[in-house]
């Protein structure tokens, strides 16, 4: 690694550049924790403080993730993907809305009782659901882990639902397969740090910021018919229109 080649600019800005251009070359890679700050301050030729200043730019311009007692992370280079949150729109029509490619890896679907989830559906712990898994991609990178739950009191069989792990909005196959339309939803948005286990399936470090979008979704008779769990990368912003009355 070579040392920062000084010029009129303040220092910092000359460091941050010079991160950059390490992480635009391949030395570090989406996700990498940068080295120390005492090793990376030797390696640039500069002083802790110079360093601290360029992260602090690039962790406000969203380049790097800098996460306390941890280290240093680089961030994701995917833009950030905006939605109101007022319109209902699937996973797969936000990521196509944006010019990206929508994927889907890790697709699992099993069926187990409600039990916790219970008294969400208005239905006693035994009754059956099904629940999907999956992990939903923007030109094959990992942005959300899905999790949805489908009560069998109206759904009973789900063959049909062989096509969703392909990558198909889940919207789209309970309308044309099963003749069920989602007219409206009660969301809640949680903030929250990752855990190693999402961590691992969405491929950021532990701890870094993700919003989990939990919503209850109906149908135009008020049953619900899916209950969802979707944990957003923080490349995911939602904003709400509010109006005065």
């Amino acid at each position: 690694m070579t040392k920062v080649k000084t010029d009129s600019r303040p220092l910092y800005i000359l460091v941050k550049e010079k991160i950059e251009e390490l992480i635009s070359d391949g030395t570090f890679s989406e996700g990498d924790r940068l080295p120390s700050e005492n090793t990376l301050a030797e390696n640039l030729g500069v002083s802790r403080a110079t360093l601290r200043e360029a992260l602090r730019v690039m962790e406000e311009e969203g380049k790097v993730i800098r996460q306390q007692g941890v280290g240093t992370f680089v961030a994701s280079r995917l833009p950030k993907i905006q939605k109101g949150i007022e319109d209902l729109y699937s996973v797969t029509e936000t990521i196509k809305s944006h010019g990206f490619e929508p994927g889907t890896v890790g697709y699992k679907i099993w069926e187990e009782k409600m039990g916790r989830l219970a008294p969400i559906f208005e239905e006693d712990p035994d009754t059956l659901m099904w629940v999907i898994e999956r992990i939903r991609t923007a030109d094959k990178n990992p942005v959300v882990y899905c999790k949805d739950h489908l009560p069998q009191n109206i759904i009973a069989e789900m063959p049909e639902l062989s096509h969703y792990g392909s990558g198909e909005s889940i919207f789209q196959v309970l309308e044309e397969q099963y003749h069920l339309r989602i007219t409206y939803a009660v969301a809640r948005i949680i903030p929250m740090n990752a855990p190693n286990w999402l961590a691992d399936k969405l491929k950021i470090p532990v701890k870094t910021p993700v919003l989990l979008l939990e919503q209850k979704h109906y149908d135009h008779k008020d049953r619900m018919i899916l209950f969802s769990r979707n944990y957003f990368r923080n490349e995911f912003e939602f904003h709400v229109v509010r109006r005065r009355r």
